[in-house]
């Protein structure tokens, strides 16, 4: 039984064989059928998964399969194939049996494959809209009921970082108990997942992209302005504005389908309400008129609208008093049994086997607790020995960063950091960073010369209750000298690295200095409370080269979201957008043109010199091309207050990226971090300090094919055998630690007396090309080996005496040079 459909597919009624339970199973068709892209689906059926809500729609299970289709377009539920590709079946068709009769699968002729994602939900018989329908009398304390469901299932889904982006009436379901389930995210956008992929080559909204629909977002009625307009930020609140005309919908029961059009379109166009409802109800239209507010900013969250606009619970209040009395209380018993209630081991297997219970269970492997392996292990190692290697060459020291201390009063600059608890009630703190640490190291030790680098792992706050993320960064500090010199040793350091895996003409160098941008925000007018607002905003277009035609087209929304968010004066924007068009640009043409354009103030002068000399010095280290000026980009982190920068991998010279530029390092002077992190007790000023922070997970995955390492390791390494003699298990361990000695890469079976086939299947196993075969005879008369290489089908004997400088000489090419073999 078809229950319903819509542009992303449709949902058919099931019940399963085995628990004797009706679920509702949703079919939809894929565009691509690319492994990354259906991948990035599989993630986001999985983040749906986490949303274990009384008024949310659960979701079980979902699987690929591939399927035929006629030419136009049309499919049936008969016409499914085995699954294909990485992911295996979960044997729908013999789990489920579906209500109706069956269909005949397409024709012979006219047949394209497709491939299909299913995904098995909760089933929940009704809508919203249904109920809207069949209304007899409006009951107050229903609609405060409905409308407290509906936020309560809303604030779950923003605490998981997804927007729905289609609330409307037909999405908000109600199960057998009649409670409320919001349901259907097929235009839903995954928060966590962006800022996983944020330099990622997949598209950002999924949805409408890989899946047949028409991409557009959201019912006309119940859309946004922010997203009819095209903002390029969308954020939670434009669920509240959906959340409006819902509940507007709910306290006003319309009596045809004409009337709903009708006051639905002069509350949408003209934002008017029927004057007896406002004067019946006017604590709800106060309510609705914030929650419809043109600015997001004025709407109300959900969790606002569950602390402000309706009566507290019982249970709430409760928690509330409780954990006023942890806050005020001297004594810390409260607090003790709380932390030890959270550790409580009982409970904690419990709460795990009901998660279990409720996980989605894709069909795939569960590998999350290795990051890579295979190629990518090998590739992963390769950058962080040339990225070890040039910070060597710059002289600089390994300082190794301890990746979790304990919380304490010092600068939080961002708010991003992992905290811990431990059992004893201390709060831990993951390494969001590997630039705090080193300074504190650096002022304890009261170094005013130092260089140094680390190649480790940062942590940041995932969305809602991911585990943490994890980045590997590589960074390399300078300590002292003269200022613009300093930041151009940085620089050479980060392109010296960069251009080892990527060609020089695919890098740009964005440089600014935070005189210059505080100057700018003064002459074009944005007030301070604005500036870090408008500064989100114009990171967007970060990447995009000054004066290309994209960054003129990104300006055009950006521009529209300035004026009807922030609501600036339209002449702010104009200077704002004067500057980025024409004072942004090239680093010999940028500067002239910001020295003709701006007062001729001491700090802007000195912001305007030390870009010049830091261009100077470039150009004398051969760094001159694709060197911009970007008097509107702001740091990345708050305490580059001085000269700064960023490098970015342009899409030009990327196209397996479809985002605008991954970026691959930032960095910049922090003397402003040293001066606040300074003990005054100290009698030396604190010295000048730059550094670069290198995006390795990004250079990793960006890294060109043709640079990936061949596998160098496996074509040199050796398995030591053996073909009679009981194994000779003394003989092949002998030999073996001989070929350590000489650090050449060789092992043998862990076993006594492994057969032949044995070994070379080990041999094939751990990806070993190269055997060394020792006979009993070559032990006991003529003391020589048998060397053969599988691949390229070559043997030799060898005296054993010459077998490990035979090997080296070998293994210098691989193996390759034919005079080898004679």
């Amino acid at each position: 039984m078809v229950t319903g459909h819509g542009g992303f597919g449709h949902v058919v009624l099931c019940k399963n064989k085995l628990d004797g339970r009706q679920y509702a199973v949703k079919k939809i068709r894929l565009k691509d059928k690319t492994l990354p892209v259906n991948d990035r689906i599989l993630r986001e059926v999985a983040t749906l998964s986490r949303l274990q809500h009384q008024h949310v729609v659960r979701y079980y299970q979902a699987w690929f399969e591939t399927g035929v289709v006629g030419i136009f377009g049309d499919s049936t539920w008969g016409s499914t194939t085995a699954a294909s590709s990485t992911f295996s079946y979960k044997g729908a068709s013999s789990t489920f049996s579906y209500k109706g009769a069956s269909t005949a699968g397409v024709g012979q002729e006219n047949k394209l494959e497709s491939t299909y994602l299913y995904i098995q939900m909760e089933f929940c018989p009704r809508t919203l809209r249904q109920v809207f329908e069949s209304y007899n009398h409006f009951d107050k304390d229903l609609a405060w009921h409905l409308c407290r469901q509906i936020v309560e299932g809303l604030a779950h889904i923003h605490a998981q970082g997804i927007i729905h982006r289609d609330l409307t009436p037909n999405n908000i379901f109600f199960d057998a108990r009649n409670d409320i389930k919001i349901g259907d995210f097929g235009l839903a956008k995954f928060l966590e997942l962006e800022q996983l992929d944020h330099d990622a080559a997949l598209p950002t909204d999924t949805a409408g992209v890989s899946m047949d629909g028409t991409g557009e977002v959201g019912t006309y009625f119940y859309t946004a302005p922010e997203i009819e307009q095209g903002w390029p930020k969308i954020d939670e609140k434009a669920d509240m504005y959906s959340l409006g005309i819902v509940f507007f919908e709910v306290w006003h029961p319309f009596g045809t389908a004409m009337e709903r059009h009708v006051i639905l379109s002069d509350l949408k166009q003209k934002g008017e309400l029927p004057p007896s409802w406002v004067a019946q109800f006017p604590e709800q239209a106060s309510l609705l008129r914030r929650l419809m507010s043109p600015s997001p900013s004025d709407r109300p969250s959900a969790n606002d609208l569950l602390k402000h606009a309706f009566p507290p619970r019982m249970e709430s209040e409760l928690l509330d008093n409780m954990l006023r009395t942890m806050q005020t209380s001297e004594d810390r018993s409260v607090y003790d049994k709380v932390v030890n209630a959270i550790f409580d081991e009982e409970m904690l297997r419990m709460k795990n086997q009901h998660q279990r219970a409720g996980r989605l269970r894709i069909a795939r492997d569960d590998t999350s607790c290795i990051q890579l392996e295979d190629l990518d292990t090998e590739l992963r190692d390769c950058v962080i020995e040339i990225v070890r290697e040039v910070f060597k060459q710059h002289c600089a020291k390994h300082l190794e960063i301890i990746p979790v201390r304990l919380l304490d009063d010092s600068p939080q600059f961002n708010r991003n950091t992992v905290k811990l608890l431990t059992h004893g009630g201390d709060l831990l703190e993951l390494c969001h960073e590997l630039r705090l640490p080193f300074v504190r190291w650096l002022i304890a030790n009261q170094k005013s010369s130092f260089k140094r680098y680390e190649i480790s792992s940062v942590f940041r706050r995932a969305i809602g209750h991911s585990p943490p993320n994890r980045y590997l960064q590589g960074d390399f500090d300078i300590i002292g000298g003269a200022s613009a010199l300093t930041e151009a040793e940085a620089i050479k350091v980060t392109m010296d690295i960069v251009t080892r895996f990527f060609f020089p003409d695919s890098c740009d160098i964005h440089l600014n200095h935070g005189d210059l941008l505080d100057a700018i925000w003064s002459w074009v007018g944005i007030k301070p409370e604005h500036r870090q607002k408008v500064a989100e905003l114009l990171s967007l277009m970060g990447s995009l080269r000054p004066q290309s035609s994209e960054r003129k087209l990104k300006w055009a929304v950006i521009r529209r979201q300035l004026l009807q968010e922030l609501n600036l004066a339209e002449a702010v924007v104009n200077r704002l957008q004067t500057v980025g068009l024409r004072f942004c640009g090239a680093a010999d043409q940028a500067l002239p043109r910001l020295r003709g354009a701006l007062p001729a103030d001491t700090r802007i002068r000195k912001a305007l010199d030390e870009l010049s000399d830091l261009f100077i010095h470039l150009r004398v280290w051969k760094i001159e091309n694709h060197v911009y000026i970007n008097a509107l980009m702001p740091p990345t982190e708050n305490y580059h207050r001085d000269l700064f920068f960023q490098i970015y991998l342009t899409k030009e010279n990327n196209p397996g990226s479809v985002n605008e530029g991954a970026l691959l390092a930032v960095g910049g002077r922090y003397d402003y971090l040293l001066h606040q992190m300074w003990d005054n007790e100290y009698r030396a000023s604190p010295p000048g300090a730059v550094g670069t922070s290198l995006a390795l997970e990004t250079i990793i995955q960006y890294s060109p094919g043709e640079f990936r390492p061949v596998r160098n390791e496996a074509a040199t390494a050796v398995l030591v055998c053996s073909r009679g003699g009981g194994g000779l298990l003394v003989e092949r361990m002998e030999l073996v630690s001989e070929l350590w000695e000489e650090n050449i890469k060789a092992g043998f079976v862990p076993q006594p007396d492994p057969s032949l086939t044995e070994q070379y299947e080990y041999a094939s196993e751990h990806d070993i090309r190269c055997l060394v075969i020792i006979t009993d005879a070559g032990v006991s008369r003529t003391d020589v080996v048998k060397v053969r290489h599988i691949e390229l089908k070559k043997e030799k004997e060898v005296a054993r005496e010459k077998l490990v400088r035979f090997l080296l000489d070998a293994m210098a090419t691989l193996f390759r040079n034919p005079s080898v073999w004679i």
